[in-house]
């Protein structure tokens, strides 16, 4: 049975004020706090958002939060294993959050929380002309799972990524982009798929504090996911 397109809510991820400062370069939590509070007012605008957050910031007595319309705030404490990095923790939050969140929800969009995707109009589109699928995620062969920005259904991330974030570890090399990925191949193709609009994002990279920038290396990517797309829409073959 297909799920009702108009049921697909946003989930932004966010930390206001770093965990993990030893591997963030954008430790400014005012700084932090207004890029956030863009994003959702650009979210807002397709559907409901729910906000997790995982701070000591005190988000519960933040007017310009609580006042967003169509906007769910949902709280947590900081996790208590900030080493093994920011995927760890923000699977470890999406766990928490759909295991207590009262409201039914039956299928989401996962945007890591300060970043901008400008071509969302048609990716959200695209999400809704696509429900039949478990998941929408881009995939690079080999390498790793996008995981700053995916479709999947509640039904999908309990039977398949639950307790993930317990294998990522930063620490050793193991990224939750990896973990992602190393599951879903053992998926069969037919529950998900790879994006086909653009998913270049803008924002600022968490780990190095520099603004994200369209390069060549991201036109030529881009350019390559849209030839790949017409053959394979799992995977991009080539990527750089």
């Amino acid at each position: 049975m297909k799920t009702n397109p108009h049921s697909i809510v946003i989930v932004l991820t966010g930390t206001i004020i770093p965990n993990v400062t030893i591997s963030s370069q954008h430790n400014n939590s005012e700084k932090r706090r207004k890029e956030y509070l863009e994003c959702i007012r650009f979210y807002t605008q397709f559907s409901k958002v729910y906000f997790l957050e995982n701070s000591s910031y005190p988000l519960e007595n933040d007017d310009e939060f609580q006042n967003i319309s169509n906007l769910m705030v949902r709280k947590f404490s900081p996790s208590l294993f900030p080493e093994r990095g920011k995927g760890f923790q923000e699977f470890e939050m999406l766990d928490i959050w759909l295991k207590n969140e009262v409201d039914r929800i039956e299928n989401f969009i996962k945007v890591t929380g300060r970043y901008l995707y400008p071509d969302f109009p048609k990716i959200w589109s695209e999400c809704q002309e696509n429900i039949d699928k478990k998941m929408i995620i881009n995939q690079y062969l080999f390498v790793e799972a996008g995981v700053g920005l995916f479709f999947i259904t509640t039904d999908f991330y309990r039977e398949n990524f639950f307790d993930l974030y317990q294998s990522s570890d930063d620490r050793k090399g193991i990224s939750i982009d990896f973990c992602v990925y190393e599951k879903l191949k053992s998926v069969p193709k037919k529950y998900f798929r790879g994006f086909c609009n653009d998913t270049r994002c803008i924002g600022i990279e968490g780990g190095s504090g520099r603004q994200m920038r369209n390069s060549l290396t991201d036109t030529l990517n881009c350019l390559i996911r849209k030839v790949n797309y017409i053959f394979d829409k799992h995977y991009i073959w080539l990527s750089f």
